[in-house]
């Protein structure tokens, strides 16, 4: 069995009522933001999902949103729930973001109080140019076997 098809049968993953990040699996930048907010989700809120899993295009499909298409970032909260939303690019960056621990929360935070067009605009350019500036990966990122366990494939 494949490290993938491990991950995608692992039974001991409930994602009711989780919080499920959403991020471009070849993106270098995107790496480093998933590793960041593992670290800094001391409250275990969070799974992840790279947008072009399997689970991405199902999930956000429900929503009339194509995850290979890697527009944008997504959050859906409260996954498979009565209040299940979905957010993408600056409103789903905060939402992750705010409810890490340290830095990464202050930053979160930092970002909410922006105008919201501003948000908007620093989204998008670091979206627009994140293979350019930090590199693409050849094939999807398969986290390590320590953090396994979060990721849905």
């Amino acid at each position: 069995m494949s490290i993938v098809e491990e991950i995608k049968n692992n039974p001991d993953i409930d994602l009711t009522g989780k919080n499920i990040f959403f991020y471009d699996g070849v993106c270098v930048y995107c790496k480093g933001i998933v590793h960041a907010c593992i670290d800094g989700d001391k409250d275990n809120q969070f799974l992840y999902s790279p947008l072009q899993s399997e689970f991405a295009q199902k999930a956000l499909g429900r929503f009339g949103v194509k995850s290979t298409d890697l527009l944008s970032m997504y959050v859906i909260s409260n996954y498979n729930t009565s209040d299940e939303i979905l957010m993408n690019a600056a409103p789903a960056s905060n939402f992750v973001l705010k409810r890490m621990h340290g830095e990464l929360k202050e930053i979160g935070e930092t970002n909410s109080k922006k105008p919201r067009d501003v948000q908007d605009a620093e989204y998008k350019e670091v979206a627009d140019t994140r293979y350019e500036k930090f590199g693409k990966m050849e094939s999807i990122y398969i986290p390590e076997a320590e953090i396994r366990s979060k990721f849905v494939f």
